[in-house]
């Protein structure tokens, strides 16, 4: 069964040489008096509507992106795979064209936050999918933070093509080194029921606290090395419990037991295909994890309106360029066990002047990591011949050197203005 894992994990989604980057962004939904949007199909305007129109309208207008919705109401808008992430980024301008006019005409609005400001998630309610209520059920008895992580949390996730088996490796074990680093960057979760958030680091802490045997880094999962990392990843799939299963008609029931046990009792009836399994690989939610034929990077909140793009810039620029890994490989291969501890402890809290690894500061790592990004970038573009894609990054540096991190200064920013909180985020749209 770990063969049929890993034999999927490598099996490309391209036919193209190059490799092709994909993007998906979050957004929350609000009536115009704060509340979250309902979720499921009611007398209101809904997010199934909302998402119902969306659909339409990106089919009326040929588009290849595409749209889901999320446990809580969230809207997910997710691209078409690109070589360049100019490309993606003018499709996700014409998706905000039609997310910002059905909005509008139906008194809604969205603000650029990575965990939700102003309600808990008890109040929210669940979308009608059997997946997502065995999956609420399920976390309501492990950790802490399993309803906070379905109901009240964004995200900009970055699919990356592996282009080998080594390739992938190298990627999954550098970016599950430099994810303390991209979590601070983005930072960007200041208020949790309507009062400011302090020093914590919140999405961070939720992930960290929601489900163990599935969530965190691959570090906590004992993987420390690249070495056989996809195979002993599988292993991470393969022991964790169910959430759900599916069936040989792809439908979903309740399943007591190891995600191995379920898939064994497929295989051995012959019934075991693709789609299963993925749905399988897509049970586990570290930080970094593999779908089919490529690596999904998952740790970065959803930054402010207008910098969506700047984890993904990050990301493709660390990552890409075999020099630029090259050089991340030795820095890591460097570190001890306590390093990589210290740097995960780290991000948990709003303080860029922790001691982190190798005695310097988080801070320092930061702009270290953030150079080598925009090195790799203009490597990048000048290897592949594609348009500059720096600028998606630069604007939201310079936002993080003037300012500093947005989870912190947009807390001091509203204490100062003496406004309701619902009137201080809309300003921030």
């Amino acid at each position: 069964m770990k063969n049929n894992i890993i034999d999927l994990i490598l099996k490309s989604t391209s036919t193209k040489d190059v490799r092709l980057v994909g993007v998906e962004i979050e957004n929350f939904v609000y009536e115009k008096n704060g509340k979250r949007i309902t979720v499921n199909p009611s007398s209101r305007y809904s997010a199934s509507d909302l998402l119902s129109d969306l659909i339409n309208e990106k089919d009326k207008n040929d588009e290849k992106y595409d749209y889901s919705i999320e446990p809580g109401g969230q809207i997910e808008w997710a691209s078409a795979p690109y070589t360049s992430l100019q490309d993606i980024y003018s499709e996700y301008t014409r998706h905000l064209d039609s997310l910002t006019g059905l909005l509008e005409n139906n008194s809604l609005f969205t603000i650029g936050s990575t965990v939700e400001p102003i309600s808990p998630p008890n109040s929210i309610e669940l979308i009608n999918d059997t997946k997502y209520q065995l999956m609420d059920n399920m976390f309501e008895g492990v950790g802490t933070y399993g309803r906070w992580m379905m109901r009240n949390t964004t995200s900009v996730q970055v699919n990356i093509d592996i282009l080998s088996k080594e390739d992938g490796e190298q990627m999954a074990f550098l970016s599950d080194c430099i994810s303390p680093f991209a979590s601070l960057l983005f930072a960007n979760a200041s208020f949790i029921n309507t009062d400011p958030i302090g020093k914590d680091n919140f999405r961070h802490i939720i992930w960290s606290n929601t489900d163990n045997t599935r969530c965190g880094y691959l570090f906590d999962h004992n993987i420390i090395s690249s070495n056989n990392l996809i195979g002993k990843f599988s292993d991470i799939v393969l022991n964790a419990p169910s959430i759900f299963s599916i069936n040989n008609k792809y439908e979903i029931n309740q399943f007591v037991g190891p995600i191995k046990k379920w898939l064994n009792l497929l295989h051995d009836n012959n019934q075991l295909d693709d789609k299963i399994i993925n749905s399988a690989i897509r049970q586990i939610f570290t930080h970094v994890r593999f779908k089919q034929g490529m690596l999904e990077l998952r740790c970065t909140d959803r930054p402010p309106i207008g910098y969506e793009f700047a984890p993904v810039a990050f990301w493709v620029g660390l990552l890409t360029d075999d020099d630029i890994r090259n050089n991340l490989l030795e820095i890591f291969h460097s570190w001890s066990d306590a390093d990589r501890k210290i740097a995960i402890r780290n991000a948990d809290y709003l303080d860029l002047e922790r001691i982190g690894p190798q005695n310097k500061s988080m801070f320092d790592w930061i702009n270290y990591f953030s150079d080598l990004a925009l090195n790799g970038l203009s490597r990048r573009s000048n290897l592949l011949s594609i348009k500059a894609e720096t600028d998606l990054l630069i604007p939201y540096l310079e936002l993080f050197q003037n300012k500093g991190m947005p989870g912190e200064f947009l807390q001091h920013n509203y204490l100062n203005s003496k406004k309701p909180l619902i009137d201080f985020l809309k300003e921030h749209i």
